[in-house]
């Protein structure tokens, strides 16, 4: 089988799709549904988290021309998994548990290097979780995230169509664990076995760095089993997000945000 059964903007158009559809879906959901208590101003809070997402826009898209032209290049050059005897799929589903492995270990590294973690304090201090609290991220946590992953990438041999396959299955996911969706204790359960599940990933934005300092999977929920950094709390009616001191509406305003990493 030749590894002409990924179509490259079919692949592209499908994330982007799944991307938009994901977020609306689970935000209407959500506002039907809540384990949280519905939370007022939520177009506010999705315009801010929005806002936030639209200028990574400005990294996001010429590293994916960047990264599409580096890794076209490198495959020439260094095969890397392509040196295994494996089917194109086989190949794929490699380079894929590949890329969710340092997906891991790049949020635990947020987590545990003081410098990255105040980048990555801009995602947890969100004191209202909901869908569109997956794509709030500082600007230059996605920079430094662009400059680390493209020469990993290359040495695993990964094409862009794998990074636009893994999009489009992860993205659902993390719009599923972020969202504000109540759903049934076992389905939770069952989810996790799989996947970080809402109830893992509520937990991971507690207040409390026992708790937030765990549960980092992305898109799949074993590297935080093999890893021990797995907690599980079912219940979690005494639950507080976001950091500490920083839910005041001063604090939780665009600018405020982008320059918050750079505040003593």
């Amino acid at each position: 089988m030749s590894e002409s059964f990924f179509s490259i903007p079919d692949l592209r158009i499908c994330s982007y799709a799944i991307t938009i559809a994901g977020g609306v879906m689970f935000w209407i959901i959500e506002g039907l549904y809540p384990w949280f208590s519905l939370q007022k101003h939520r177009a506010l809070h999705a315009k801010l988290n929005l806002s936030i997402a639209g200028l990574n826009l400005l990294i996001l898209l010429p590293s994916g021309i960047l990264m599409a032209f580096m890794l076209n290049w490198s495959r020439n050059a260094w095969p890397g998994i392509g040196m295994l005897v494996l089917s194109p799929v086989a190949k794929a589903i490699v380079i894929i548990l590949l890329i969710d492995l340092w997906m891991y270990v790049w949020h635990r590294l947020n987590h545990q290097i003081a410098l990255l973690w105040r980048f990555h304090s801009v995602h947890h201090s969100d004191p209202t979780l909901d869908v569109t609290s997956s794509w709030r991220f500082h600007y230059m946590e996605i920079l430094i995230s662009e400059l680390l992953r493209l020469p990993l990438f290359m040495l695993m041999g990964a094409g862009i169509e794998h990074l636009l396959l893994y999009s489009l299955l992860m993205t659902p996911v993390i719009e599923f664990h972020h969202s504000n969706i109540s759903i049934p204790p076992a389905l939770d359960r069952l989810a996790r076995l799989i996947i970080p599940s809402p109830m893992m990933h509520r937990l991971h934005h507690s207040t409390l760095r026992s708790e937030h300092d765990s549960n980092y999977g992305t898109m799949l929920s074993v590297w935080d089993r093999l890893f021990g950094s797995l907690m599980i709390r079912d219940n979690l009616d005494n639950l507080r997000l976001g950091l500490d001191h920083e839910s005041d509406p001063n604090k939780q305003q665009l600018f405020a945000l982008l320059l918050r990493p750079f505040r003593q």
